[in-house]
């Protein structure tokens, strides 16, 4: 396993760190990628605070690893 400073520091398995595409990477993405031992990250770009919020709820909902947020 590649097990770096960045996983430890993170909690994470792997040090691979999703990119935070706006309107691409969703709340599904992210918790995929954080399932699968990366962080996962929600690309909020220039979303209203209402969609960014619920995209939290949902990825709390899907995984319970890490996930950041790109705002």
């Amino acid at each position: 396993m590649f097990y770096t400073q960045i996983c430890e520091l993170l909690k994470i398995k792997y040090p691979i760190i999703q990119g935070g595409m706006a309107w691409v990477a969703t709340a599904e993405l992210a918790a995929a990628v954080s399932n699968a031992g990366g962080l996962g990250i929600i690309g909020a770009g220039n979303a209203p605070e209402e969609v960014v919020e619920n995209e939290i709820k949902k990825a709390k909902s899907l995984t319970d690893k890490p996930f950041g947020v790109n705002i």
